[in-house]
Formats: C-alpha cells, sequence, structure tokens
C-alpha cells in the first residue's frame, strides 16, 4: 500500500514538472514573438486602428516622500513614480502562439508612448522617464509605465497661521502636443497611492485627491496633497522666546530709576525681538498678501518696546527734576491713586521751598516715576496678556 502511494506522488510530480516545462518561454519564443510583433509597429503612430477615435490614459501617483517644502521658493520636492497604463492597439498576439507567453518587456523608446509632462515645474520643462525605463506589454495590447523622478513643483505658500499654517500643493501633469479629443486622461480609481512612504520631519499629510482637468485643447490630470506643518520645533525655538520676551519687556517698569539700567534693559530686549523679526523674515516668503500672525506679533511688540522706552526717558527726565520744583495736581492725582490701589500710604515727603510764598510739597518726585512705574507695568502686562491671547488664537485656528 505505502509503495502505491509513492508510485502515485511520484506519477504526479512528473506530469506537474513536465506540464511547467511545457509552459516555461525560452528565449527563442519571445525572440520570435517580439519580431512578429514589431514587424511593421511604428512609435511615431499614436496606438489606436482608427485614429480618430481617443486614447485612454489611466494615470497614477505613488508617492514614496515628501523630500523638500520651501516657503522662501515656494518650492515642493517630492519623490515617487506614476503608473501609466493604456492600450496599443498593435501590439496584440495570441499567447498560445508563443509557448503561452503574455507578456513581455521592451525599452521605453521602442514603443509609442504619451508625451505627458509636468505641467507646474520649478525648473526645466522636460519629457517622463528615461531610456533605460522598460515597459511592460500585456498580450492584449494593455501597457504600463512607470517612471520613478523627483518632482519639484510650484507651490503658492499661505504663511499666514505660521507655524499652525497647512497647505495645499498640485502637482500638475499634461499631454503637451497631443489635443484633449486624441489623449483623454481618465481618472484612475488609485489616485495617490504611497510607496514605501517616508515621514517627513516637519510636514504631515492630510489627504490627497486627484482631479481630471480638460481646459480647451489640453487634457490635464491634478494630484493634490494637504500639508500640515509639526510646530514642535518652532514652539520651542521661536514662539516660546518671543513670548518670554514680551514679558521681560514689563520688567523695565519694575527696576528702579535710580538704578541705572532701565534704558540700556528697555534697548536690549528691543533689539532681541528686531533679530527675531529678521529670523521669521528668512525663513518665509516675501508677500504682501499673506503676512503671518507671528510677524504682525513681533511688530506689536517692537511697538510696545518703543513706548517702554518713551515713558522710561521721559520718568528718568521727571526723576532727575528739582525737588524745590512744584508737582502739578495732575501727578498728586496719580500718586493718590497708586497708593489707594496698593492698599497702603506711603510717608508724606516734606520739601522745604526756596521761596517761602510757595506752600510745602507732600509728594517728591520720585513718588511721581514710582507712580509711572506701578500704572505703566499693569497696564503693558493686561495688554502683553490680552495680545497673546488673541494673536495665538488667531494663529492656532485653520
Amino acid at each position: 500500500m505505502r509503495g502505491s502511494v509513492i508510485r502515485c506522488w511520484t506519477i504526479l510530480m512528473t506530469l506537474c514538472i513536465w506540464v511547467c516545462s511545457v509552459k516555461t518561454q525560452t528565449s527563442g519564443d519571445l525572440k520570435e514573438l517580439i519580431s512578429d510583433v514589431f514587424d511593421s509597429y511604428s512609435n511615431k503612430i499614436r496606438p489606436v486602428l482608427y485614429q480618430s477615435d481617443p486614447l485612454n490614459l489611466d494615470v497614477s501617483f505613488y508617492l514614496s516622500s515628501i523630500t523638500e517644502v520651501n516657503e522662501v521658493k515656494e518650492k515642493l520636492v517630492t519623490t515617487g513614480f506614476l503608473e501609466l497604463s493604456w492600450t496599443d492597439e498593435h501590439l496584440t498576439w495570441t499567447p498560445s502562439d508563443y509557448n503561452n507567453t503574455q507578456e513581455i518587456f521592451v525599452p521605453q523608446n521602442d514603443i509609442w508612448k504619451p508625451d505627458l509632462v509636468l505641467k507646474n515645474g520649478f525648473k526645466k520643462f522636460e519629457e517622463i522617464g528615461g531610456s533605460f525605463y522598460y515597459m511592460m506589454i500585456a498580450s492584449d495590447g494593455n501597457v504600463v509605465w512607470q517612471p520613478f523622478q523627483v518632482f519639484e513643483t510650484r507651490c503658492s505658500m499661505n504663511i499666514y497661521n505660521f507655524p499652525f499654517d497647512s497647505q495645499s500643493c498640485d502637482i500638475k501633469f499634461v499631454t503637451w502636443s497631443h489635443f484633449a479629443d486624441q489623449i483623454e486622461i481618465t481618472k484612475s480609481s488609485k489616485g495617490i497611492q504611497f510607496y514605501e512612504y517616508e515621514e517627513n520631519s516637519v510636514w504631515n499629510i492630510k489627504g490627497t485627491s486627484s482631479v481630471i482637468k480638460k481646459e480647451g485643447i489640453e487634457s490635464e490630470i491634478k494630484f493634490t496633497i494637504k500639508l500640515q506643518r509639526k510646530p514642535q520645533y518652532y514652539i520651542m525655538n521661536i514662539i516660546l522666546p518671543v513670548v518670554f520676551l514680551g514679558y521681560l519687556n514689563i520688567l523695565v517698569f519694575v527696576i528702579p530709576v535710580d538704578a541705572g539700567e532701565k534704558m540700556s534693559f528697555s534697548v536690549t530686549v528691543f533689539l532681541s525681538f528686531a533679530v527675531f523679526l529678521t529670523i521669521i523674515s528668512t525663513l518665509l516668503p516675501t508677500s504682501s498678501e499673506n503676512i503671518p500672525i507671528i510677524a504682525m506679533y513681533l511688530v506689536i511688540q517692537l511697538i510696545n518696546g518703543v513706548f517702554a522706552l518713551i515713558i522710561s526717558a521721559f520718568q528718568l527726565r521727571l526723576r532727575h527734576r528739582d525737588e524745590h520744583e512744584e508737582i502739578s495736581n495732575l501727578w498728586t492725582k496719580i500718586i493718590n491713586l497708586q497708593q489707594k490701589m496698593r492698599c497702603k500710604r506711603r510717608p508724606i515727603v516734606k520739601v522745604e521751598p526756596l521761596d517761602s510764598s510757595i506752600s510745602d510739597m507732600t509728594f517728591g518726585w520720585n513718588h511721581v516715576a514710582s507712580s509711572i512705574d506701578f500704572f505703566a507695568f499693569w497696564s503693558f502686562l493686561v495688554t502683553n496678556v490680552i495680545i497673546n491671547i488673541i494673536m495665538f488664537s488667531m494663529a492656532a485656528t485653520d
């Protein structure tokens, strides 16, 4: 019994090997097939039997990586390949006549191919693919072409919400020489697919889409990639230092007037804001249409710095007035209001006037300077908090 089972398995394996060997194509079969198929073939003729009929071209895009998003140059660099498929009615054969040969591979320049070009390329205008690419041709005439390439395209950047912005970039392909009624691009059900995709360190992909456009005689397909910026780097290196500087600017009103460091401290903070504004300008494109909120925030902080310098200079001028010079009623009211708000009464300072006809002053110019510090500090603090809330709420809202 065991011997008969072994003999049956041996017979089956032999038949299987024999059948497989019969269906294996040889180089002679392929040479004969290529010779017969390409005997009268011309790659200069559009591959449809009736030249009045359009050729349907199916286009898909396989994305491998977002290589670069250059905001200054407004350029998107992607790596991937297109999958183009169409039916060449001049390249068909019966597989059984050539030892069941179902498909062959030939160099791309040996057969007709669509003149598909990158419409919104950033640099030069050139054809897709290269002489080293091979195309797969099936027995029914279906041709598949997969040119791999680095695509550099123009992409208009809206940097209003930087660094919480999102961008929508298009990659457009168009048949350059043929009219829309000669080559009709059809929207592939695949659209944009991912091929061994590598995550970008700065951008996330929110979504993709593809649209067929026919404008006049052009047949065009547009692939759209929606990107969302990862803001963590900019928050740590730009946003937080700028916010902290805004609060440091307020501390100028905490430094006593007699310390002599008010003006230098205020000027240093002002220059720091100017440096950050320069850094932001180098990161973003030159545009008068979309001014980023972070740039407007820095300008507002610069304006606050200017006001702080003006107030400090005016305050120093008042502090060093002659103590025998009379203080006006306005300053007296301001000093009284400041003491009431602080729930504290300072000792009254008596200053003997030079002229006995002038009544004694109850406050000195140091009290005036202290009152200016008090009101300026709280005014700038409240204003800065409101500005931060408004600006970053606007930036975070896409």
